[in-house]
């Protein structure tokens, strides 16, 4: 698969005189090609064997407002010049029905190439190779126990190359390698069905799928567990959360509502909180797609408007402090943007979007937050959750839970689900552990799936509602 050639300088002239003459304030460019295996196996039959190669360029306009966007699967230079043409044609449409008249902020213009680094390139690893590894994943789960009636295993791989352009004078190729495995495991005993899944993914070459070891063993093997857990009967409860439940509670339940465009919208329950006490004052809370070796399945260097990622301190001793923005949303609050402008694919529009976000650690264990409850629920992992960032409600159903009493874990329970008001959960935590831990995951808004990670430590919640069946 070929990269993006840069495009040449004549070709960028000929957009930026086009633009000038029809008196366009901002443009930019995102041409990308992309490649990817999917393999998907059923109860050890094959339900899917695919390859894809995609490429094509999605280009932007704005004037006063107004946005145009042209998508085009030809990225020739007379493509290019064509669709830059459409999107100025639907800008100036668009900035005559846009209520709200803005200005681009605009930012120091960026030229840098970045390439994720490898050990095992998915381009040197047999297709036989990867379909040999789905198999046994598939296999582990299926045999693992009688009592396993249903096994889906799932390897999917992509490398995207691409290169973003725009008339500030920025010129941006990145290079990005990913992969992610899936065991879901179903078992059934008495009439009593349980479910569980597994999942490894992160940025890198093929050497990730050592993390994935045995990891359709591990899913059966909570799923046949889950069949002896009894139910729990509902009521309010001192609430111990595992790292993964941590995480997409943070995720889910603010940092959607931290997103700049839905408080724009009105749809978030952050709007106007800028400065004000939103959690205790233990309750640090970041979005950093910038690990040391960008390995983190939701991290990257720059985003889809060719803003360098960077540290974000949502919450800090538990003070709101600032928005995810991306270019819109930074410069309709007039701010500069902090690299949060996040799109699926070069035929989708950049949102405001999460990268990495999680809830800082503190300095307690998990033996010492389970020795100081007395009545309790150790709750680990997640099914499904809904959430609200205009009301901040939410409501999670988790994996498993134990029985805390008199600080011991005692018997394991299932079908449990919490909810409540996410601002009103931020200021009853007690405890937090000092361990982060991340989640990979894909997270859907506007008709849009892009990667993502959240993370955290155990933490433990006073006074949480609880509910199970009876």
């Amino acid at each position: 698969m070929e990269s993006p050639k840069p495009l040449e300088s004549n070709l960028i002239s000929k957009l930026t005189k086009l633009a000038t003459q029809k008196r366009i304030e901002f443009w930019d460019i995102r041409v990308a090609s992309s490649s990817g295996t999917l393999l998907e196996f059923t109860n050890g039959k094959n339900k899917e064997v695919s390859y894809s190669n995609i490429k094509g360029a999605g280009i932007r306009a704005f004037v006063n407002g107004g946005w145009g966007f042209s998508v085009k699967q030809n990225i020739s230079d007379s493509s290019i010049i064509e669709g830059l043409n459409e999107a100025i044609k639907l800008a100036r449409y668009a900035e005559r029905y846009s209520k709200f008249k803005f200005k681009i902020k605009e930012y120091d213009l960026t030229r840098d190439k970045y390439t994720t680094k490898l050990k095992t390139p998915l381009k040197d690893v047999d297709i036989e190779q990867k379909i040999d590894f789905a198999l046994q994943i598939e296999k582990d789960a299926h045999d693992f126990d009688p009592r396993v009636i249903n096994t889906n295993s799932l390897y999917t791989d992509g490398i995207i190359n691409s290169l973003f352009i725009n008339s500030f004078g920025s010129s941006i190729e990145q290079s990005t390698s990913i992969l992610r495995i899936f065991s879901i495991v179903y078992a059934k005993e008495n009439g009593n069905l349980q479910r569980n899944f597994e999942s490894i993914a992160g940025i890198g070459g093929y050497e990730l799928t050592k993390k994935a070891d045995k990891i359709g063993i591990k899913s059966a093997k909570k799923a046949i567990k889950l069949l002896s857990a009894k139910p729990v009967k509902g009521g309010k409860f001192t609430v111990i959360m595992d790292p993964k439940l941590t995480g997409v509670f943070i995720h889910e339940a603010f940092g959607h509502a931290c997103e700049a465009d839905l408080v724009i919208a009105k749809e978030s329950i952050l709007e106007e909180k800028l400065g004000e006490k939103v959690a205790s004052e233990n309750i640090f809370i970041i979005d950093d797609p910038t690990p040391s070796d960008l390995s983190l399945f939701g991290s990257y260097k720059f985003d889809d408007e060719g803003i360098a990622a960077k540290p974000v301190q949502l919450v800090e001793n538990g003070v709101l402090k600032t928005y995810l923005h991306d270019l819109e949303s930074a410069s309709r609050m007039n701010v500069f943007p902090n690299g949060h402008g996040r799109a699926s694919s070069y035929s989708s529009k950049p949102q405001a979007r999460m990268g990495v976000t999680y809830l800082k650690e503190q300095d307690w264990k998990l033996n010492e937050m389970i020795e100081d409850t007395k009545k309790g629920v150790l709750c680990e992992n997640w099914k499904y959750g809904y959430t609200n960032p205009a009301t901040g409600n939410f409501q999670f159903k988790t994996r498993n839970c134990y029985k805390i009493e008199n600080g011991e874990k005692t018997e394991l329970m299932r079908d449990v689900g919490l909810s409540g008001l996410i601002l009103e959960i931020l200021n009853r935590v007690s405890a937090i552990g000092n361990k982060v831990e991340f989640s990979d995951g894909v997270c859907g808004k506007g008709g849009q799936r892009v990667r993502n990670c959240n993370g955290g430590p155990y933490l433990r919640v006073e006074d949480v509602v609880m509910g199970g069946l009876q």
